[in-house]
């Protein structure tokens, strides 16, 4: 075969994935922004909220999974959940290469279908509706002294008790 037409039958095949990819985040209103990580060693470098080995992480809406392999590197035990079945495996991958595969784990299912009882932080990035339908169970399931940290938006009727940049803080009391 000739080598131009196998690059145009690879291309062809790389924009129809990602067609479906864009369709299927429009569908389910789970668009991919990632989160900036320079941001977050700042803010761990506080030492206020520890991540080591004894840590349960969980980034809820894990995307590309960047958080979760930062947690990881970090020491904790860091879990994801990711709706999008591309943006998984992509995780999924790259955790592989970077031998993270025993320290990160990926859920592709809807964040609601959750136990969250064995997290000592959550990280969300999602948008408003979403955080707020989450917010009940984070509260209802997750043990004192957990914390939660969004990104960006904040949860209603609940008052955080550190905001850094765009980032907002709450911590479980019981």
């Amino acid at each position: 075969m000739n080598t131009a037409f196998i690059a145009i039958i690879l291309f062809e095949i790389i924009l129809i994935v990602f067609a479906i990819y864009l369709l299927w985040s429009w569908l389910t209103k789970t668009p991919f922004y990632p989160s900036q990580l320079k941001k977050l060693d700042k803010l761990f470098n506080e030492k206020e909220i520890p991540i080591d080995s004894s840590t349960n992480f969980i980034d809820i809406g894990s995307g590309d999974g960047r958080i979760m392999i930062w947690a990881a590197k970090k020491g904790a035990m860091a879990h994801g959940i990711e709706y999008n079945p591309f943006l998984s495996l992509f995780t999924r991958v790259k955790t592989a290469f970077k031998g993270l595969s025993k320290k990160v784990r990926v859920f592709n299912k809807d964040f609601k279908n959750h136990n969250y009882s064995d997290y000592d932080i959550v990280y969300m990035y999602l948008f408003p509706e979403h955080m707020n339908i989450l917010k009940e169970k984070l509260f209802r399931e997750l043990k004192p002294g957990s914390t939660i940290i969004t990104n960006t938006f904040t949860l209603e009727e609940v008052e955080p008790y550190k905001i850094v940049d765009k980032f907002y803080f709450y911590k479980i009391v019981k």
